[in-house]
């Protein structure tokens, strides 16, 4: 049984907290809040670095390239990219949507930014050159976009027959983009091959994340279920439910192994299943208001919440 308990609160947002995440390799993390601010936290002292102030709304979604040299923003219609270590504005996105952006992805190299809104579209921006133009838009949804993943992962192949230098397995890159919507769907779009797969269902999607193998998506719906999703047949695998999750948009994830799937709640707790099972291991209490967030830490049982309460919670697991 593993036992989580918080050992750090963060209460250096003066708003409710919308997003918090890791950055890379776990060392730091990232809050975004109604107080129109961005915080960069030391983890381990629990110690705020920096504050980004220069958005004029309350922050909908952040994400850091994997480098941790770049951060980018959205709050309402705006779309910002800055640099982690002055605290500076790159670049600001002009006119980028038409209704509020809702969430921010960048791929694996920090090559492309990807943007979803409630206008329904996700576009994609070439962070190589200044084009005031998306380089993609995809407008299949019926709906507000509610998050965007970039899967990047090599696929080696073995040749049994053809052609192949001294028989050497053959590499390519797979890159998928994934968004989850309001409609109720999870669309999954090739970016070499330029084609669509649909994960088709009614009830409204707050998130989609991806499992740390590949294998499967996490979906957190407004019917109070999270639901563990087989990548490749579209099947659902596992459901989890005790958590409560009818309006906001609240998000799930898996732990750094795949054992565990934590979600936020609108009962103020944080709830913690065993993957496999589909079992509750815990609801820990410890927030005041709405769990709005969750993260885990790259390779162990640690945790991160922001929440409505305004604070930030470190969880770790007991010795």
């Amino acid at each position: 049984m593993v036992k989580i308990s918080c050992n750090k609160v963060l209460s250096n947002h003066s708003g409710s907290v919308t997003v918090v995440k890791y950055n890379s390799d776990g060392g730091y993390c990232l809050s975004g809040s109604s107080d129109k601010s961005i915080k960069l936290y030391n983890v381990s002292k629990g110690s705020m670095i920096h504050s980004f102030e220069e958005h004029g709304y309350g922050i909908g979604d952040l994400v850091s390239t994997s480098d941790n040299k770049q951060l980018f923003s959205c709050a309402e219609k705006q779309l910002y990219q800055w640099d982690i270590a002055s605290g500076e504005i790159i670049r600001r996105f002009q006119n980028a949507h038409n209704d509020t952006i809702t969430s921010v992805c960048v791929n694996v190299d920090s090559t492309l930014l990807f943007s979803g809104s409630s206008d329904r579209l996700v576009k994609a921006w070439d962070l190589r050159t200044k084009s005031t133009n998306p380089v993609q838009i995809l407008d299949d949804a019926k709906d507000t976009i509610t998050s965007i993943i970039v899967n990047e992962q090599t696929i080696t192949h073995n040749h049994s027959h053809g052609h192949s230098y001294n028989n050497q397995p053959h590499t390519h890159t797979q890159k998928e983009v994934i968004t989850s919507s309001v409609d109720g769907c999870i669309r999954t779009y090739d970016v070499r091959m330029g084609t669509l797969v649909t994960y088709e269902d009614t009830i409204p999607i707050s998130s989609v994340s991806i499992t740390k193998d590949k294998k499967c998506f996490i979906a957190s719906c407004t019917d109070e279920t999270v639901r563990l999703i087989d990548i490749d047949s579209y099947d659902t695998l596992k459901e989890y439910k005790g958590h409560k999750n009818a309006v906001y948009k609240i998000n799930s994830c898996s732990n750094f192994d795949d054992s565990l799937i934590i979600s936020g709640s609108e009962d103020n707790d944080f709830y913690i299943y065993e993957l496999s099972s589909g079992k509750l291991l815990s609801k820990l209490s410890g927030h005041s208001n709405i769990i709005t967030h969750v993260d885990s830490h790259p390779s162990k049982n640690q945790f991160i919440t922001s929440s409505t309460d305004c604070t930030i919670r470190i969880w770790d697991q007991s010795e």
